[in-house]
């Protein structure tokens, strides 16, 4: 395989995930308000699979969950509906740090999820049913070593993806955070990731500012600190 073909094909697939969080805000409004920018307006997703799960976690507070336009540092205006997923990788331990990037419920095994789309950043929340949601994380640190490295389908290749471990504040049951980088030659894209449990339920933000990778630390570190909060007092009514 030539390196253009490489490169175009990385490209491509950098393009879509990108579009994931870099969505034109054509339609929100520049004012902040208290209104989730959830996917599809109010709309959620839940499993449709026969005998589905049930989510140990309400609708009510998985919206509540979620953040609004007065919560995202300033310029993050909402953005439209995001239909597009990441990938397969190429190993199967690694696929859950693309899944929380955007994923539907069931491939996870949550029975439900609500989500909203800004500018420079994805959040989306899952309602599992049990201990299902502890279980979805387990040895996620050791999942992030794991996968230092791996490769992600595209277009019949493979782009290359380094994940490294990003520190986070302690929140919730447990909390992990990760830098996500697709680069194939030229090609660099990459996003910091955050994930926050909360008994049956994850929050999970993945962000993408105008730098090649992520957002700035004092940003993320402010984000995600309101995403912990605002999953705490959901889950705690």
């Amino acid at each position: 395989m030539s390196v253009s073909v490489s490169v175009r094909r990385a490209a491509a697939v950098a393009l879509a995930a990108s579009s994931l969080l870099f969505a034109a805000a054509c339609g929100s409004s520049d004012s902040k308000s208290d209104k989730p920018a959830e996917e599809d307006g109010a709309k959620s997703t839940a499993s449709a699979s026969s005998g589905a799960p049930k989510s140990s976690v309400t609708e009510a507070q998985l919206k509540a969950a979620l953040l609004t336009e007065k919560d995202v540092p300033a310029g993050w205006k909402a953005g439209p509906a995001v239909d597009e997923s990441m990938g397969k990788a190429d190993k199967p331990e690694c696929q859950k740090l693309l899944d929380l990037i955007h994923v539907e419920p069931a491939p996870i095994g949550a029975a439900a999820r609500q989500a909203s789309s800004f500018e420079y950043g994805l959040q989306q929340v899952f309602g599992f049913d049990g201990d299902k949601a502890s279980g979805y994380l387990k040895g996620f640190d050791a999942t992030l070593a794991q996968c230092a490295s791996f490769g992600m389908d595209a277009d019949g290749g493979k782009v290359p993806i380094t994940v490294k471990p990003l520190t986070v504040e302690k929140a919730g049951d447990e909390a992990h955070g990760y830098e996500l980088v697709l680069e194939s030659g030229p090609m660099k894209l990459g996003f910091h990731n955050y994930v926050v449990r909360k008994g049956a339920a994850l929050s999970a933000l993945s962000t993408k500012g105008k730098q090649p990778v992520g957002i700035p630390a004092p940003e993320f570190k402010t984000v995600t600190a309101t995403v912990a909060k605002k999953l705490d007092q959901a889950i705690k009514g």
